[in-house]
């Protein structure tokens, strides 16, 4: 390995400043959305919810083609009585009687629940490592230095 020295072009800075950035965000997105789940599983409580029926919305994207969408209505026990809620809003339709994860505060269930996704504990990792190879990649850009393998 070879250690050269280059000149860093206007582009080269502006393009690591961006990138720089952009991964702070990033990682900072991770962070924020990682307490936001560590909090959820130190305060909330999780139960299981049953999907007892299907809210369907038709509208019109942006290319004036309708779009259907489907969010499950879920019914779960909270403080002795059964609480309703609509889920999100997704193309596909969820089949009534399927079971899933919800969370709520205890403290308000009617207004505060929601259902558990699957991929919940993936989201900071994803934001972590975007952020990450986008700061090293802008911290490279703005360096003068540059590794090479040259055999000559």
């Amino acid at each position: 390995m070879n250690v050269k020295l280059r000149q860093i072009t206007f582009e080269d800075k502006w393009n690591g400043v961006y990138l720089v950035l952009f991964g702070l965000l990033m990682m900072g997105a991770g962070f924020y959305a990682n307490n936001q789940i560590t909090h959820e599983h130190a305060t909330f409580t999780q139960t299981q919810g049953k999907v007892i029926d299907i809210v369907h919305h038709r509208e019109r994207d942006s290319k004036d083609k309708l779009k259907d969408t489907y969010a499950p209505i879920i019914e779960f026990p909270a403080k002795g009585a059964l609480i309703r809620f609509t889920g999100r809003y997704e193309s596909y339709r969820a089949s009534n009687g399927k079971i899933v994860a919800v969370r709520y505060d205890p403290k308000q269930p009617a207004t505060t629940a929601h259902e558990v996704q699957s991929f919940e504990s993936f989201t900071p990792w994803a934001a972590f490592s975007m952020g990450g190879l986008s700061l090293i990649f802008g911290l490279c850009r703005l360096s003068p230095i540059r590794l090479s393998s040259d055999k000559s």
